[in-house]
């Protein structure tokens, strides 16, 4: 399972898009010898794409937006806000470096990452999961408002803080998302945070399939942490 090329070719070059493209494979499709000629592959065009990548602007960019929560995902029906007996704010988001652009990423190798130049997300990435996690979360926590932080909210509202260390294609045909959250309240100790990781593989070739699969492993988080949820108020 790979992500189908999608570059053109440029002056006798591949473009970033399609050497990414090229090497984001499953176990299954790759053999030893296969995987030495990826490196030998990427040995020899490192120094020439670096210019082609300077000199080629993208000419189509498609842009994504995480998917809508999956039905199989959904537990609960939102609650309105006025009538939540609960509130939970999303706080704070937190992204490692490489994953604050707007750009999908892909990792190419045990060391590489690519942002791809041709494959975005709708807004910047924190924008994307803030309103993936926020329609997520509302859906497994019943009787529960889920809300950005704003002036007014109930003392007695909990709090999540949300690391995210990973979120990001992998060259054999999987997406994972790494890292940690934590609950809190005001005027209390918050919890341990927890760490997590979930990796789903693509169900077919191309970006539309790695965007899917990292809206499932969101789904798998937000269960993870409605699974934790305290009971009352």
């Amino acid at each position: 399972m790979k992500i189908a090329p999608t570059g053109t070719l440029t002056t006798g070059m591949l473009t970033s898009e399609t050497f990414a493209s090229e090497i984001l494979t499953s176990p299954s499709s790759s053999t030893p010898v296969q995987g030495r000629l990826r490196l030998a592959l990427m040995l020899s065009l490192t120094i020439g794409l670096s210019g082609c990548f300077k000199s080629n602007p993208p000419v189509h960019a498609e842009r994504y937006s995480l998917p809508e929560v999956s039905t199989t995902a959904s537990a609960a029906t939102p609650a309105p806000a006025n009538q939540a007996s609960q509130t939970l704010v999303l706080n704070r988001i937190q992204l490692a470096d490489y994953l604050d652009t707007d750009r999908i990423v892909v990792q190419l190798d045990d060391i590489t990452l690519h942002p791809a130049r041709d494959h975005l997300w709708v807004d910047n990435l924190s924008q994307e999961l803030r309103r993936g996690l926020r329609t997520r979360l509302a859906s497994h926590l019943k009787n529960t408002a889920v809300v950005d932080p704003q002036p007014g909210l109930p003392t007695t509202a909990r709090t999540l803080n949300i690391t995210i260390d990973q979120f990001h294609g992998q060259m054999h045909g999987y997406a994972v998302i790494s890292g940690q959250w934590q609950l809190g309240r005001a005027g209390q100790a918050a919890t341990p945070a927890q760490t997590f990781k979930f990796s789903t593989p693509l169900a077919e070739n191309g970006y539309p399939a790695l965007v899917r699969a990292l809206g499932q492993d969101l789904d798998l988080l937000c269960a993870q942490i409605a699974s934790q949820w305290p009971a009352s108020p």
